[in-house]
Parts: structure tokens; C-alpha cells; sequence
């Protein structure tokens, strides 16, 4: 019996040409088993962490059970990332108990479609399909109604606080001026039954759906002439840029920035003063201009780094918390909101 490299080979003893075959068989099984381990391995991987989910996201299947017990849903102040990735968008989120869901947008067709590139476009797929109409259901189903209601109090998604408004954060990935046209066409069933928050007569006057753009949009949606008609799709405003007065209330809804694009690298044990500093600083320019504030690309490992930078920002003042792990989230959101 010799030793090679840590695999066995046994001598047959009536032939040297066949030493090394028992040898290479057995590296051959043991590398199919290794190969084997990692595919299921991977799968599990893929069907837990929705950070994997591009290689998902092309699946036609869409399971849109509403959530189960919609009335007992207090809702929180997180922002479902990439929901569409999600195994249930929308309800995942709304089970959860957030109170804005994302979605990245292609004109294709006269129609749009939701996903993070043009090659995991699917049929079914649709803004339509996956959050309007689904919206538009889960209101009816809730037994909206605003002729009953003042105008400034409809209720929303959640029983337990009628006047929660859900954002629906609309990415556009395609030409700006064809994909703005499809919206406000798609659009149109939310804005007959007066479901879309909207800005008129300089009061913004909050209901059950906030559509926020972001991502190439046109120009001319910034510069919207607000007498000329009420505005029921706002800007996603970019929070560095908050300070030039283009941005306000009339045009935005949020102010958002990647995280490390305005604190540089985060240590392991968190933000430090000077980090801090330049967060209490734009916020409350933002705020200054009534609008929301929201990080996105936020550590998400360790899971200690992740929730000690969900602390820090919510100390800061920080509105809407971006995530990707949306029940921790909402868990974390609470646990600070009880008194």
C-alpha cells in the first residue's frame, strides 16, 4: 500500500499497469460528491438570501398570497430593497410591515417591466402585474373608501394606521421619456379612485400609494409646473444635493445617497464622530425641506455591524431604513418604537 497526495492506492498484485486505477476512481467519486455538495449547497444558499436573487429573478412563478392577518400588522419605517427579487413581492413586504417596496422598471413594448436587467425580463413579470394591480386589490379588499373620509385621512394598506401611506419606489432603467409615459398611463386606475398622494394648491395631501421616481428621469419632471395640474409622482431627491433648492416637498418625497458615498469606509465597530457628523448634517437639511431621509447600500455583515449602523442611524434621525432582511428589520423597528 502506497500514499499519494493523501489518496490511498492499493498494489494489484498481478498487474503494475493498474496501480494507480483504484486511485484515480477514487478521486473521481470524490470530487462528483464535492461537485454534488456544492450545487445543493448553492441552491439553499439561493433560496435563502434574496441578495442572491438575480439568478432567480427571471422565474415566471410569482406566489402573491396577500399577508395572512393584514389587520394585526403595525407598520414600521423600512423600505423593502430590490422587493421584486423577493419570493412573494409586495406581501412579503407588507406582512413585514414596511412601508415603501422598490422596483426597477424597463419600457418594453408599451408595457413596463420589473427587473434588474433586460436579459431576466419574463412575460408576467410587470409593474402592473406584480404592484398595481395587486395595490389596487389589497385597497378594495380593506374596504377603502374616501367619501366617507376628509380628504387628507383615506384609508390605507394597514388597519392599524389607516393613514400609513406605502411608497412605491419606481427605479427607471430605460429611456427616461418612454418609461415616464407608460407610468402615468399605468397609473391612472390609482389616480381616478384617489389613491395617490398628491400635491396641490401647495399642501401635499397624503394617501394610501406615494410613487416616488428615481433613476434616469426627465428633466422636465423636476421643473413640473405645479399650477398647472396636481402632481401625483414624486422625486426620489438626491440627499447631497438637497441644499440647492431644487428639492422640496412640492417635487420630493424622499432624499437618499449610498451610505459609504457620504461616510467613506465604515470600520467594524461602527460610525465614528466625524461619520456622524455628516449624517446629522444632511438630514437635517433634509428635513428642513420636509422631505424623508434614506441610506441605501448599508452593511449588511457581520449581522452586529448591520444593526449597530441601523441604531446609529435611527439616533441620527434617519426615516426610512433600506434593507434587504426585511423581518429583522421590522423587529428592530419596533423593539425602538416601544416605549
Amino acid at each position: 500500500m502506497n500514499k499519494n497526495e493523501g489518496i490511498i492506492i492499493y498494489n494489484h498484485p498481478k498487474s503494475t499497469s493498474r496501480n494507480s486505477h483504484p486511485g484515480f476512481f477514487e478521486a473521481f467519486r470524490l470530487l462528483g460528491s464535492a461537485i454534488i455538495c456544492i450545487f445543493f449547497l448553492s441552491a439553499l444558499i439561493i433560496k435563502a438570501s434574496p441578495l442572491l436573487c438575480p439568478l432567480l429573478c427571471g422565474r415566471e412563478t410569482l406566489h402573491n398570497s396577500p399577508p395572512s392577518s393584514p389587520a394585526a400588522i403595525l407598520p414600521v419605517s423600512c423600505h423593502s430593497h430590490n422587493d421584486y427579487w423577493r419570493e412573494r413581492p409586495l406581501f412579503s413586504a407588507l406582512e413585514a410591515g414596511c412601508v415603501g417596496v422598490e422596483a426597477d422598471v424597463w419600457a418594453y413594448k408599451d408595457e413596463l417591466f420589473v427587473a434588474h436587467s433586460l436579459d431576466t425580463m419574463v412575460p408576467n413579470r410587470t409593474l402592473k402585474s406584480m404592484y398595481l394591480n395587486p395595490l389596487i386589490q389589497q385597497l378594495e379588499d380593506t374596504g377603502t373608501s374616501l367619501s366617507a373620509l376628509p380628504a387628507t385621512a383615506p384609508r390605507g394598506l394597514y388597519k392599524s394606521r389607516p393613514t400609513q401611506t406605502l411608497v412605491l419606489l419606481v427605479d427607471f432603467k430605460s429611456h427616461p421619456e418612454s418609461t415616464w409615459s407608460l407610468l402615468m398611463r399605468q397609473l391612472e386606475p390609482l389616480r381616478r379612485s384617489m389613491f395617490l398622494t398628491s400635491y396641490v394648491s401647495n399642501q401635499k395631501i397624503t394617501r394610501p400609494i406615494t410613487v416616488v421616481v428615481t433613476g434616469d428621469i426627465p428633466a422636465h419632471v423636476l421643473n413640473q409646473d405645479e399650477s398647472a395640474a396636481p402632481r401625483d409622482v414624486f422625486l426620489d431627491a438626491p440627499l447631497s444635493n438637497v441644499q440647492s433648492g431644487l428639492y422640496d416637498a412640492a417635487n420630493s418625497h424622499w432624499a437618499s445617497m449610498s451610505l459609504p458615498k457620504l461616510v467613506g469606509r465604515v470600520s467594524p465597530s461602527g460610525l465614528n464622530s466625524l461619520q456622524l457628523d455628516k449624517i446629522r448634517s444632511q438630514v437635517r437639511s433634509a428635513h428642513d425641506h420636509e422631505l424623508q431621509v434614506r441610506f441605501w447600500n448599508l452593511p449588511t455583515w457581520p449581522i452586529g455591524l448591520r444593526n449597530n449602523i441601523w441604531a446609529s442611524l435611527r439616533e441620527e434621525g434617519v426615516d426610512i431604513l433600506n434593507t434587504d432582511d426585511l423581518q429583522n428589520a421590522a423587529n428592530v423597528l419596533r423593539e425602538d418604537d416601544t416605549p
